[in-house]
């Protein structure tokens, strides 16, 4: 009888549950996250939900352009730095916490700390590898220098 091989390690890998955290108590994650989630919590979907948990809501994808509104990603990024500051936790979360809230992590990232955008998702992926980058909704390395 043939021996069963042993699965992959990428298989059997299992993705991270709960919020990621990405700074010192500064966690990205999705809707499920933000319901037991104690602390600070930024709301970065498009639209506020009714059934919201209490969280500030920063929209920060323009449809209209397809692009980051990167106003509202500056401005998460200074309201965070703010909680940060008074020693709170901050949770910014979207719908799985995949697109949206690493996004607003990684500005909150390359604003707070200096580094560029690129290096602040691969420390992002690090801690929640399901990250996809929204490189397409930032625009050129040149738009980011105007930001």
């Amino acid at each position: 009888m043939p021996s069963a091989k042993k699965p992959s390690a990428a298989r059997t890998k299992a993705r991270p549950r709960g919020p990621s955290e990405i700074a010192p108590g500064v966690f990205v994650g999705g809707w499920k996250d933000a319901l037991p989630f104690e602390g600070v919590r930024f709301c970065v979907l498009d639209e506020a939900p009714p059934d919201m948990p209490p969280a500030t809501h920063i929209p920060i994808y323009d449809e209209g352009s397809d692009r980051a509104n990167t106003k509202n990603l500056d401005r998460l990024a200074e309201a965070i730095g703010r909680a940060h500051a008074k020693g709170e936790t901050v949770l910014v979360f979207c719908g799985h916490g995949v697109r949206r809230s690493p996004l607003a992590g990684a500005w909150y990232l390359r604003r707070s700390e200096g580094i560029p955008l690129d290096r602040a998702y691969d420390r992002i992926r690090a801690v929640r590898p399901q990250v996809e980058h929204a490189r397409e909704w930032i625009g050129t390395a040149a738009d980011l220098e105007r930001s």
